[in-house]
């Protein structure tokens, strides 16, 4: 008959194997396709659970300080050339373009006049400066000191219109500035307008630096777009004459139609 004892052993002695077979079945099931994807949908609902959560008390904390948000909000939106715009822009002209007789209007109509001349100019010295290249060419030595002549007598005044047109452009842009910066200062300091942008308006940041900084670039660029505008539409007139008298209308009416349709 066999012994308790050696029952005994015979139970123990598998039981190592038995462990051993147990553990590579569950890493094969570990191991599996559908137990690897059944893993990584799980991880994926953790991971949108908490950005959804972290969403939500971003949102909480957004509402909490909305002033201050809708502030940023409106800075970082970019102007668009629209009606409101040319309103805005209307608007800020009649600041400092109060009347149509004033000291603006004049200083509108010289850097109008300063550039009509200096189109002039422009047209004259390519001229003068074809006479001179042909009188070389030709081996004229009295046509060549006759438009040298000229062309010395003509430098001076060149010089002062571009010193005209210098100095309207200046004076545009100080005087913009002046009536634009007392009209933003009046409205600035009346009431308890200060005290509101200050403490209470998150809206508008750095008030001084607008009233200063910003005015004055806003006013420079104001007074070169004008100059900028005017001067290649004079252009385009005072051309258009001279080549109409030099060879007709039908060269420049192509050459606006190119212009207007490229």
């Amino acid at each position: 008959m066999i012994s308790r004892h050696a029952v005994k052993n015979c139970l123990q002695k598998p039981s190592i194997p038995i462990t051993m077979v147990a553990w590579s079945k569950l890493a094969a099931a570990a191991t599996s396709p559908s137990h690897l994807a059944f893993l990584s949908c799980s991880a994926a609902g953790v991971a949108t659970l908490y950005i959804g959560a972290r969403a939500l008390s971003s949102g909480k904390k957004q509402r909490e300080l909305g002033i201050v948000h809708s502030g940023s909000k409106e800075r970082s939106e970019r102007a668009a050339v629209d009606g409101v715009f040319f309103k805005r822009i209307l608007r800020i002209l009649r600041i400092i373009v109060p009347r149509w007789f004033c000291a603006e209007s004049g200083f509108l109509g010289l850097v109008a006049a300063a550039l009509i001349a200096r189109t002039y100019c422009d047209v004259w010295m390519i001229s003068n400066g074809t006479a001179i290249e042909a009188s070389i060419i030709g081996r004229n030595m009295d046509l060549f000191k006759k438009n040298i002549f000229q062309f010395m007598t003509a430098m001076p005044i060149i010089a002062i219109i571009n010193t005209s047109l210098k100095f309207g452009l200046n004076e545009l842009k100080l005087r913009f500035r002046s009536r634009l910066t007392r009209s933003l200062y009046q409205q600035y300091l009346q009431g308890f307008t200060y005290y509101k942008m200050s403490n209470l308006d998150n809206r508008i940041a750095n008030a001084d630096q607008l009233l200063t900084q910003d005015v004055e670039k806003f006013c420079n660029s104001i007074a070169e777009l004008y100059s900028n505008v005017v001067k290649p539409f004079l252009d385009i007139v005072i051309y258009f004459q001279k080549l109409t008298g030099s060879i007709g209308l039908q060269g420049p009416m192509i050459m606006l139609g190119y212009l207007a349709v490229s």
